[in-house]
């Protein structure tokens, strides 16, 4: 990660099973669609292969919204194009952004 890359508040939150990396997401001001309104978000989540199919993405997100809502957050965002994930973490869609790459993104919003 770039030195000084995150600040204040924000965080990578890490997944660790049997003493390896098995994902990771972020909570950060913003993230892959500049010039937004709206913040905090939690970004970039990956799950490896071998530990997708038990709800790792789940128990991140979980983390993710408790930090957030301990530091005073009353809602989160995220951008994906990833269709009926985020849905079922009680996220909905409330905007699609043109990302730096071309395509069209969902933003989604779920209250802390």
């Amino acid at each position: 990660m770039k030195k000084e890359m995150f600040t204040e508040w924000e965080r990578v939150l890490i997944a660790i099973e049997n003493g390896e990396i098995a994902g990771y997401c972020t909570v950060s001001k913003t993230d892959c669609i500049p010039n937004v309104e709206y913040t905090p978000y939690i970004g970039f989540m990956f799950v490896g292969e071998a530990y997708r199919g038990h709800r790792l993405s789940q128990k991140l997100i979980q983390n993710a919204m408790k930090y957030l809502k301990g530091l005073g957050f009353e809602k989160t965002y995220l951008v994906s194009d990833h269709i009926n994930l985020y849905e079922k973490y009680g996220f909905y869609v409330i905007d699609k952004k043109l990302a730096p790459w071309g395509d069209k993104e969902k933003k989604y919003i779920q209250r802390l």
